[in-house]
């Protein structure tokens, strides 16, 4: 992690998107992972082909749940023995760790370091960094955060009796800040007892119908103190894009889960639980100046687990459609600059700046030529998207999270645009982004 004098925060580098929320956005968001050890979108069907992870009502009994290998068949919420009701306080708490703590898992990253002394080299794999991930099925799969494991050369994980196994990557998806790793439930521990009996799958909710105010528990490793459980409420609810702070965007595609619960570095891709004991969130990073826990961390939304996972588990990779827009919400316009422009001083919708991909084959405009706003080129005179499917946009985040959470590489979309002031409509295809991680 990299820090800033007098801010402790690290400045995750700006991802290039589908949308130019602004160019000047920074991401004071401080991932939750990394215990200082170094040595050196949405409401839509699931459409991944890969193995579904359903939600909890359509679950199997816990005899079918052991599946085949590659399936992945998390636990429903009734099969959560003695959580039946949202509890309240500590006592959800307790009941929740008594239930699911065996499901949470640390990770421990190493790295392989060579040396070489009095003319004889070796190797030896060092801790470079911990975090925290949980168990989703009976095959050994377990979801932690992309940061966690994205620099390791090899991968260890310690259950709740201190078990410790070696884990493998699966695969991972850096946009959205996930990773499945797993363990052969096949292996022994020291003892000779399989390492399957220690697999204790979660049971999956739905991040849809959280309510702020809520009650969230995260169990985790902060600090690498393994097994730690904190408590508290959904703060809010953030969508794709949404400033974190002023000038600040929230990088998360799939949005997120703000919780009060104390999050601190170690309890990155630990599970974020309702007071039923059903994961609605992956911890992922916290707003801190400090660096430590001030109340605002963010958890991914159990959602877009199910909708990403499988296909990680299936293909090690997941394939994020591309629209191919660049814009500026005109929210982000001042009056003088909307009349210059000869845009409604009222209007909402995306400024188009440049067009690429389907975008650009379906016949969108992007900016005709170039202003200075505030000493930085602005491309203007391009179309306004001011609706996808239906769906009004105005939020810097809308269109992105549209297209990640509710559609697919192949598919199609309707644009609503006004150009030179007219009404229009087109319709874009889809293309698949350039994969950040390589598919099996």
């Amino acid at each position: 992690m990299g820090t800033l004098p007098g801010l402790s925060v690290f400045l995750r580098a700006p991802r290039r998107g589908d949308v130019l929320a602004t160019a000047l956005a920074a991401v004071l968001i401080l991932p939750a992972c990394d215990a200082g050890m170094s040595a050196a979108q949405s409401g839509s069907p699931n459409r991944s082909s890969g193995p579904s992870l359903a939600a909890p009502a359509a679950q199997p009994s816990a005899t079918a749940r052991a599946g085949t290998a590659g399936q992945t068949q998390p636990r429903s919420g009734a099969d959560v023995a003695g959580v039946q009701s949202r509890g309240s306080g500590a006592g959800a708490a307790a009941m929740v760790y008594r239930t699911a703590g065996a499901s949470v898992v640390n990770i421990t990253s190493l790295a392989v370091v060579r040396s070489q002394f009095a003319g004889a080299s070796s190797q030896q794999a060092q801790p470079q960094g911990t975090g925290s991930g949980f168990v989703i099925d009976a095959n050994g799969h377990i979801v932690t955060n992309n940061h966690v494991v994205q620099d390791a050369d090899q991968l260890s994980v310690t259950f709740q009796n201190k078990t410790t196994v070696a884990a493998t990557l699966v695969g991972r998806d850096p946009a959205n800040d996930l990773a499945v790793i797993r363990v052969d439930p096949n292996a022994t521990d020291d003892a000779g007892r399989p390492i399957r009996e220690l697999l204790k799958p979660v049971a999956l909710g739905d991040s849809d119908q959280i309510e702020v105010g809520e009650e969230a528990i995260a169990i985790g490793s902060p600090l690498g103190l393994q097994q730690t459980v904190t408590a508290g409420i959904v703060s809010a609810l953030r969508q794709p894009g949404e400033e974190a702070a002023p000038g600040e965007s929230l990088d998360l595609l799939g949005g997120a889960v703000q919780t009060d619960a104390a999050i601190n570095p170690g309890n990155s891709g630990g599970p974020l639980f309702n007071a039923a004991g059903e994961v609605i969130g992956v911890n992922s990073a916290i707003l801190s100046q400090s660096g430590g826990n001030i109340g605002i961390g963010f958890a991914i939304p159990v959602n877009v687990v199910k909708r990403v996972v499988p296909e990680l588990i299936s293909a090690g990779c997941y394939r994020h459609p591309l629209i191919g827009v660049s814009a500026l919400p005109l929210s982000q316009l001042g009056p003088t600059l909307k009349q210059q422009l000869s845009i409604p001083t009222n209007a909402k919708g995306l400024l188009v700046l440049q067009s690429s991909a389907g975008a650009a084959q379906a016949g969108l405009r992007g900016g005709t030529r170039t202003i200075s706003v505030q000493g930085q080129p602005l491309p203007v005179g391009g179309d306004i998207v001011t609706a996808i499917d239906g769906h009004p946009l105005a939020a810097a985040g809308d269109l992105r999270a549209y297209i990640e959470n509710a559609k697919r590489p192949g598919e199609t979309v309707q644009l609503a645009i006004v150009r030179d002031g007219q009404p229009s409509t087109l319709t874009v295809t889809l293309s698949q982004r350039q994969a950040e991680t390589p598919c099996r």
